[in-house]
């Protein structure tokens, strides 16, 4: 299942996938306490990914964006001033959908900034929701899928490196990092039915930034630079497995907006 959030904002700093996280916590709060503090307390294998398109009317300018109290960047803020966002969101568990359906239903408008974090030349950004609207998903009932991403597919290795898949160890890799997050409690409880085989169509290098306040706590830096595959691939496995993958997103990072793919064909 997914959905689709329509959200009136004025503009949208390049680094906002976090600020999507507290987005959903605070929507999971509203309509299913104990769900939330399952899901984000610890160190949980979340059920799902997202991705917000970035509109065609957008306007890209060079803005101060204060992280938080000990970081200020200048980088790109969108302005929006003539359309909305539109934040797509797929799920393999109904429990997390439905709550946050409900949740996201309740807030009439998120604070995307605090009084400290995330403001953009000084000021705050609102996101006012506008619509919740579920979104009809394609079965998947092959053995091969043809899929589009969304957002781009992070797959790292066991030293966290990114690997491209242009590189002879992508498939390996994709491999080990799906049978792992499969095996999680909250997706599906084993591995891979059988190895997936990757094959690219029409795929490129995408580098995006993206913060967490771990990180930064950690590395002592404003943002990290995640390196992705973005583009046409076609997908061979299980079915099972593919119509998971296609409801969680592809690789590691899936919870942070990253991997979210749309069926082709």
């Amino acid at each position: 299942m997914r959905i689709k959030i329509i959200i009136k904002t004025d503009k949208l700093p390049i680094i906002y996938r976090h600020r999507v996280l507290s987005l959903f916590k605070e929507a999971l709060k509203r309509a299913d306490q104990d769900y939330k503090e399952y899901l984000y307390n610890g160190k949980i294998t979340k059920p799902y990914s997202f991705n917000i398109p970035l509109p065609r009317e957008k306007i890209a300018v060079k803005g101060k964006i204060q992280i938080d109290n000990n970081f200020i960047i200048e980088d790109t803020i969108y302005e929006l001033k003539k359309s909305f966002l539109s934040l797509y969101l797929s799920a393999l568990d109904y429990r997390f959908l439905i709550s946050l359906f409900n949740g996201i239903k309740r807030i009439k408008v998120f604070d995307f900034s605090s009084d400290e974090n995330m403001l953009v030349n000084g000021e705050k950004i609102l996101w006012e929701i506008k619509k919740v609207i579920p979104l009809n998903e394609k079965p998947i009932n092959s053995d091969s899928v043809l899929f589009r991403t969304n957002s781009p597919i992070i797959v790292e290795d066991a030293e966290d490196k990114p690997v491209l898949f242009s590189d002879k160890r992508f498939e390996k890799e994709l491999n080990e990092v799906t049978d792992r997050i499969l095996r999680s409690e909250t997706i599906k409880g084993k591995g891979l039915e059988r190895p997936l085989k990757f094959e690219p169509i029409k795929m490129n290098k995408q580098v995006v930034k993206h913060t967490l306040k771990a990180f930064r706590e950690k590395t002592g830096k404003p943002i990290m630079y995640l390196t992705g595959n973005s583009g046409i691939f076609k997908l061979s496995g299980h079915p099972k497995d593919l119509q998971i993958l296609y409801r969680i997103g592809i690789g590691n990072r899936t919870g942070q907006g990253f991997g979210m793919v749309e069926v082709l064909g």
